[in-house]
């Protein structure tokens, strides 16, 4: 049984204790946090066993076999540095980070202690990306074309928010624009060879609305967006020579759909949490004795963090 700490107890570190509690071969018995009382809310809240207001302290627990960072993106290099310090493998939460460089220094450091360093994104290990995937995969839609995806919203921010912090992974692409990039460059699994990029300022702080148009190595186009300033309709298409692959919120949806001419072929996925699945591979690389992940490797996690950065 794998034993699991949470740094930072946010919003965000309550959906993965839910998604943890379908894992199998796992379960959480500590959480850290800077404020001792939120840390021990969420002990109380959920039954661990521990709760720290040093991160330190946390990761020098023998029995802690790794952790969930939840905290925001400018504090994640120094976090996963010092959990990988303590032999701790490490999923750390979207948006990664904000610097490519950083990122393969963790990466290479990871190596190095033996851990293994995943970025905790959810859309390529859903039951929606596998059917998505395997209809591909079976000729469904024929040879793809062209996918399609949107993630952005309107929310107002404080303008000391991590979220319009530029230089530290903040903005509508690094925010959630990840999510259909994640998926797209999972789904295509070619490398991107041209991009175009196009932007909307917010307040001059960062990106509030981005979209950027990719072409890949295998030859398929892409659109995708991501943003704080507009509210769109944020879905997965995939277009195909022959038919269409459908999603709405593809990176937590229960239901997908594919187009064939007249045929329209209805998927629907009970599950309690999205999260579950991205813990349940993690957990599977450990126990296997994997290196990485073979879905989110650190290959594709720096190439993602390249086509962002500016």
């Amino acid at each position: 049984m794998l034993k699991f700490g949470i740094i930072g107890p946010g919003k965000i570190s309550h959906r993965f204790i839910k998604g943890m509690q379908d894992v199998v071969g796992a379960k959480i018995i500590a959480c850290a946090s800077r404020d001792l009382e939120r840390a021990t809310s969420v002990k109380e809240q959920y039954g661990l066993e521990y709760a720290y207001n040093s991160y330190e302290e946390m990761l020098q627990n023998p029995e802690i076999d790794a952790v969930y960072i939840a905290t925001p993106p400018h504090t994640h290099k120094e976090l996963i540095m010092l959990s990988l310090k303590h032999g701790k493998h490490v999923m750390s939460e979207k948006p990664f980070m904000g610097k490519s460089s950083d990122a393969k220094e963790c990466f290479d450091y990871a190596k190095q202690q033996g851990c293994i360093l995943m970025e905790a994104n959810k859309g390529p290990f859903t039951p929606i990306f596998n059917q998505a995937k395997a209809w591909i995969n079976e000729g469904m839609i024929g040879k793809v074309l062209y996918v399609d995806g949107s993630d952005s919203y309107r929310l107002e921010y404080p303008d000391d928010h991590w979220v319009l912090m530029k230089d530290e992974a903040g903005g509508g692409m690094f925010d959630v624009g990840v999510y259909p990039l994640a998926f797209t460059v999972c789904l295509l699994d070619s490398k991107v060879v041209e991009k175009v990029r196009m932007s909307l300022d917010h307040k001059g702080l960062c990106d509030g609305f981005e979209q950027m148009l990719l072409r890949f190595e295998n030859g398929v186009m892409a659109s995708v967006r991501g943003g704080i300033d507009v509210q769109t309709e944020n879905k997965i298409m995939i277009y195909g020579e022959d038919g269409y692959i459908e999603s709405t919120n593809f990176w937590r949806s229960h239901d997908i759909k594919c187009v064939r001419g007249e045929e329209v072929i209805e998927k629907h996925f009970d599950f309690n949490s999205e999260f579950t699945f991205q813990i349940q591979h993690f957990v599977d690389c450990i126990n296997e004795g994997l290196k990485e992940s073979p879905i989110m490797s650190s290959s594709r996690t720096i190439e993602m963090i390249q086509i962002i950065e500016k």
